[in-house]
């Protein structure tokens, strides 16, 4: 897939049917990013709620609330592309943005996605490790492809520094979810300056654009973007993705 000039950028379709069983497995995938198993058999226990109530009334955001549905297209946007980048790229990637934040409505600050990959198996650090930033923007309810993918890369420009402060945020955070051995990896892309490696930034783009023609993205110029040297952009379609959001977070009630 190209823009107009020939520049190139990844592009995927989500393609989907309506299955009760695929459909709930996804919501049970979703729902863990929010809390574990066992963490929230004991929030049912003390709140006296079913675990059904439990997770409406904290936990997940709902289609009424105020910001829900923006936190819901939010939510799954990111977890689509960490999923893309997990299964389908072979990066490993850390689940713990969603988990336990103030507000269920409310998205941690910092870069979206962290995703990695050790050049050796033994995970000793090698100048060949890789580290992604990954920006997501997302428009469900919209076809808007152009703008969506300009603010993607243009958000995706994030110094190092920025980098920096959300590794430290997740090593730390999935110490305190008992993930030692993802925090320990984490921490190893602390260590740049003793343990050189290379980073590259994502700007990760996804909208309700069923239909992709001859495969150019109309309307936008990869030049125009000025995108960096180790940065590229990732786009996402699928048909009326907001309602598909919308679907599987009704599911995620167990």
């Amino acid at each position: 897939m190209t823009f107009e000039d020939g520049v190139a950028l990844k592009c995927y379709k989500l393609s989907y049917e309506t299955d009760e069983a695929v459909f709930d497995d996804w919501a049970l995938h979703i729902r863990k990013h929010y809390v574990e198993d066992d963490e929230l058999t004991d929030d049912s226990v003390a709140t006296g709620l079913s675990i059904e109530d439990y997770l409406r009334e904290y936990i997940i955001p709902q289609r009424q609330e105020t910001f829900g549905p923006t936190a819901r297209s939010n939510d799954i946007s990111e977890i689509i592309f960490a999923d893309l980048f997990e299964f389908v790229l072979n990066y490993e990637v850390p689940r713990c943005k969603q988990y336990n934040r103030s507000g269920k409505n409310e998205s941690e600050h910092g870069t979206d996605i962290i995703a990695y990959k050790f050049h050796s198996k033994e995970k000793t650090p090698a100048k060949e490790d890789e580290l992604i930033a990954i920006e997501v923007k997302a428009r469900l309810s919209s076809k808007e492809i152009c703008k969506t993918i300009q603010e993607a890369a243009t958000d995706s420009k994030k110094d190092e520094h920025r980098v920096a402060h959300t590794l430290n945020y997740y090593r730390k955070k999935l110490r305190n979810m008992g993930k030692f051995d993802e925090s320990n990896c984490v921490e190893r892309f602390q260590k740049k300056t003793e343990s050189p490696y290379k980073i590259s930034y994502v700007g990760a783009a996804i909208s309700s654009q069923p239909e992709i023609e001859n495969k150019v993205i109309a309307g936008i110029k990869g030049n125009d973007l000025q995108l960096k040297v180790n940065q590229s952009i990732f786009y996402v379609h699928g048909a009326d993705l907001m309602n598909l959001a919308h679907q599987i977070f009704e599911r995620c009630t167990k």
